[in-house]
């Protein structure tokens, strides 16, 4: 998630969030034992059910307007990333 400046195309606040698979780290290593990865699952979301995601951040505060934009990429083993979904939305706050 990034918010710019349009005018100055600066980057007011920028966030990522990485999710990897169960029972293995980013660089594909084991990182859990079978029994831990079950509890896991058990918690986890279904297949073809969704979750939103909020991120939640403070523009400074003579801040006009701002373009955020969000991406979502599904990457296999960290190498080759592929864009599934893509949002931007500019956003103004009007004088006091």
């Amino acid at each position: 998630m990034t918010a710019k400046d349009p005018r100055s195309d600066k980057v007011l606040h920028q966030e990522k969030r990485e999710f990897f698979e169960i029972g293995l780290d980013i660089e594909g290593r084991m990182r859990y034992g079978a029994w831990q990865i079950k509890e896991i699952l058990d918690l986890t979301l279904p297949p073809i059910k969704t979750r939103e995601e909020r991120f939640l951040f403070t523009l400074p505060k003579d801040t006009k307007e701002a373009i955020i934009e969000v991406k979502t990429y599904y990457c296999i083993k960290g190498s080759k990333c592929d864009l599934i979904y893509s949002e931007k939305k500019e956003v103004t706050y009007p004088e006091l």
